[in-house]
């Protein structure tokens, strides 16, 4: 059908000549790859034809570090932001030294308050952070996040 359309437009254009420009002007970009692929069944293609993707991220390019409460440290830092780089033990307890995004490191202890959450256990292979998550109807709810020293190693990433 598609191809019948631009055979139509096309023949229509050396008929009429500058009829044809406008019209394949207001056409979107069909090249003779894009119409003679066709789709199997149980795949899927989007085209969007001039319509915004919404398969995109709004949030791509944004930077959300400038909307959030500036703190110093590691305290101003979300734990997505932080890189487990060592577990030392010392003095009777386990250390964690975490790296952020300025590649600075970050001796934590049990305790630690960062960005969105709290440091609540660190072991010889991992640290556990308990991550408050603040719903706008539900309040607040408390999600446990685990960051491993080799998650490579132990299949997880």
């Amino acid at each position: 059908m598609k191809i019948f359309f631009l055979t139509l437009v096309l023949l229509s254009g050396l008929a009429f000549g500058q009829e044809a420009e406008e019209a394949t002007e207001l056409e979107p970009e069909m090249t003779e790859e894009s119409l003679q692929t066709e789709v199997q069944p149980g795949e899927f293609v989007y085209r969007p034809l001039g319509r915004r993707d919404p398969f995109w991220d709004l949030l791509q390019g944004k930077n959300l570090r400038g909307k959030r409460e500036a703190r110093e440290g590691i305290a101003g830092l979300m734990m997505d932001e932080l890189e487990l780089e060592a577990i030392v033990f010392a003095d009777g307890q386990y250390r964690a030294l975490l790296s952020g995004p300025d590649n600075e490191p970050y001796d934590v202890t049990v305790g630690t308050n960062v960005y969105d959450g709290v440091i609540v256990k660190i072991d010889i292979h991992s640290v556990v952070f308990k991550k408050i998550l603040t719903i706008a109807l539900g309040g607040k709810k408390e999600k446990l996040i685990v960051k491993r020293l080799n998650p490579e190693e132990e299949g997880q990433k």
